[in-house]
């Protein structure tokens, strides 16, 4: 995570040091600035800049912001820039005395609750929580999806989950996928609710009359394709294959092929795009992949392997997985559509 820290005296700059240190333990890329001309330190950042200026590239460029100093600094700092739960950094202020660690902004989806109770660790300071699901111990739907890497599709939905949640009406819940673990109080199984969380990756699945959908990056997309093919070619044969199934395209988490499209410019670009890896198979492991594929003597003959697309994406999909989308073929693309084993487990 890459994580700023702005302090406005000595005092403050010494317990910036211990955070960044902390920080960087935990896998951090942590830097320090000082907004002070009593400080010269050639180890740290001197702010020339106004606070307002250093703060709007912060935004831009890191995922959390710690300021040492007053909250009022803080707020007054990142007002201007606070646009969306879901794009803003995490924020938190530590006094200069380390007594309190207050997060500020995104305290579930950009992590800043569990920053400060890190920051508290290091520094000896009391970490203050006032998220109201966190308070009253209430199931927090975007802490979950956060942690299971679940796309949260309206987050307006969200809040009025945590809201019925924190008032005790149930809320339904329905998974695609197998579950384990107990429920969390609160949450139903079946469809009688008005209100529930949808976990699918079906594209427009809505069991509830008011459904919360949160999508796994649990799809995998097998593609095949001519030398120099194109980044809009590729994205258009995986949004065909996902409107073929029914599947929503955010559910996408991994794009798969043969080595010997390691370096299709066309293909990186795409998975740069969509901020997915990429995974390539040798011809002989392909073929040895295990089920029913469209054979295609053209397609062995170049590669060495009689089908590309559906045998990378069952291969990526790993142990369990399925083909959900055969092979489709358009404008030298193949591509197929196979789905991991991708499970939910609730703690005890």
């Amino acid at each position: 995570m890459k994580t700023a820290i702005i302090c406005f005296s000595q005092r403050g700059l010494n317990i910036a040091g211990k955070l960044k240190t902390g920080l960087k333990k935990s896998g951090h890329e942590a830097e320090i600035s000082v907004k002070s001309r009593y400080i010269k330190n050639r180890d740290v950042h001197c702010v020339t800049e106004s606070l307002n200026d250093w703060t709007a590239r912060q935004f831009q460029e890191k995922e959390a912001l710690f300021f040492i100093g007053a909250c009022g600094i803080a707020v007054r700092a990142i007002a201007p820039f606070v646009k969306s739960k879901d794009t803003d950094p995490a924020v938190i202020a530590v006094d200069e005395a380390a007594s309190f660690a207050v997060p500020l902004l995104s305290g579930h989806l950009g992590g800043a609750n569990d920053l400060a109770e890190q920051a508290a660790f290091l520094t000896g300071a009391v970490p203050v929580i006032t998220t109201a699901t966190d308070i009253n111990q209430v199931f927090a739907v975007d802490l979950f999806a956060k942690k299971h890497r679940l796309h949260i599709m309206d987050l307006g939905l969200a809040k009025e989950i945590s809201a019925s949640l924190l008032s005790g009406t149930p809320v339904g819940f329905h998974s695609d996928f197998p579950v384990s673990g107990n429920l969390p109080e609160g949450l139903v199984r079946g469809e009688d609710t008005k209100l529930g969380i949808c976990i699918s990756v079906r594209k427009d699945f809505l069991p509830f009359q008011k459904t919360l959908r949160l999508i796994p990056k649990a799809v995998v997309f097998g593609v095949g394709c001519r030398k120099d093919t194109p980044e809009e070619a590729i994205k258009q044969a995986f949004l065909q294959a996902c409107e073929k199934g029914r599947i929503e395209p955010l559910a996408l988490g991994l794009t798969a092929s043969i080595d010997l499209k390691k370096e299709e410019r066309g293909l990186l670009v795409f998975c740069r795009e969509k901020g997915i890896p990429f995974q390539s198979f040798t011809a002989e492991e392909l073929m040895q992949a295990e089920g029913a594929f469209m054979s295609s003597a053209f397609v062995s003959r170049v590669t060495g392997a009689d089908n590309v697309c559906e045998r990378s994406a069952l291969l990526a999909a790993g142990d369990g997985g399925e083909l959900i989308v055969g092979r489709q073929a358009g404008n030298g693309v193949t591509a197929a559509l196979a789905l991991k084993d991708w499970r939910i487990r609730f703690e005890s």
